[in-house]
């Protein structure tokens, strides 16, 4: 009976022997995917980010001018208006704008009510429009919310594009914003000086599936600025992992932001 009993305990110490070391190949394998899963989808997201916001910055601009090169260059974007709609056309071949960025096609705003006026609606559309080849579809809708308990105003924003990067791969977005006009709004004929921030959540939808983004710190834009220059992200990937995306918590004007894994394993990513 000894006998037995000694091989039915050395028994349990291989079968816990081998649950221990099947756990830990599991976590192992969690970790390879925690540091080896392609990080693409935070150029991705950013690139779309900029893209459908700096459509709307100009039409803001867009809103209050005319003619020709009102807030890019002399050469870029004539603006010109008709009854409750005005067209932003950067003509047919690519022109390079003060931001660095080359744009070609028409941006498109039907509008109900004065920009400035509590209500109004601003819906954007595209037509044939690229910005550095990458081709912009879909519809951004803005609604003035009036101001904030600050004095700054403040607009919803409803985003349902698809961009088609120059690979021919194509990113779907879907996110609902809240978008604080911070700085420049007494200027609105000096794009230079705005500043805003973002918050709100959505869904990106790239090759290897739907990624979810939520913005748990403001991001910041400054339209003197190439780049998001603050403020925090977090992905939720298809695997169910989480990452943090940090473009830092002061002001600066650079491409760099760090992506943190749940591994404590930290990425500098270099922004579009």
């Amino acid at each position: 009976m000894r006998t037995t009993r000694l091989k039915m305990y050395a028994g349990s110490l291989l079968l816990v022997a081998a649950i221990s070391l099947l756990s830990a190949c599991r976590r192992d394998k969690n970790n390879d995917t925690d540091t080896k899963e392609d990080t693409g989808y935070t150029t991705d997201q950013n690139l779309t980010e900029k893209i459908f916001d700096d459509a709307q910055t100009m039409s803001d601009k867009g809103a209050v001018v005319t003619g020709s090169g009102a807030f890019k260059t002399t050469a870029c974007g004539s603006v010109t208006h008709a009854a409750g709609t005005f067209t932003i056309d950067f003509g047919s071949v690519n022109c390079l704008c003060s931001d660095g960025r080359n744009r070609r096609g028409k941006i498109i705003v039907n509008y109900t009510g004065a920009y400035a006026d509590s209500g109004s609606v601003h819906t954007i559309t595209f037509d044939n429009y690229y910005q550095n080849d990458n081709k912009v579809e879909g519809t951004r809708t803005v609604t003035n919310m009036g101001h904030n308990s600050a004095g700054q105003p403040y607009f919803n924003v409803m985003v349902n594009g698809t961009i088609t990067k120059t690979d021919g791969s194509v990113i779907t977005t879907n996110f609902t914003r809240t978008r604080t006009w911070t700085a420049g709004y007494t200027t609105l004929l000096n794009w230079t000086d705005d500043v805003y921030q973002i918050t709100g959540a959505g869904t990106m939808t790239r090759p290897s599936g739907t990624v979810s983004v939520s913005i748990t710190s403001p991001l910041m834009l400054a339209l003197n600025c190439r780049w998001i220059q603050a403020g925090t992200i977090v992905y939720t990937l298809p695997s169910s992992l989480t990452r943090t995306l940090n473009y830092g918590a002061t002001a600066a004007c650079d491409d760099q932001a760090t992506l943190t894994l749940p591994s404590g394993t930290v990425y500098t990513i270099t922004l579009p």
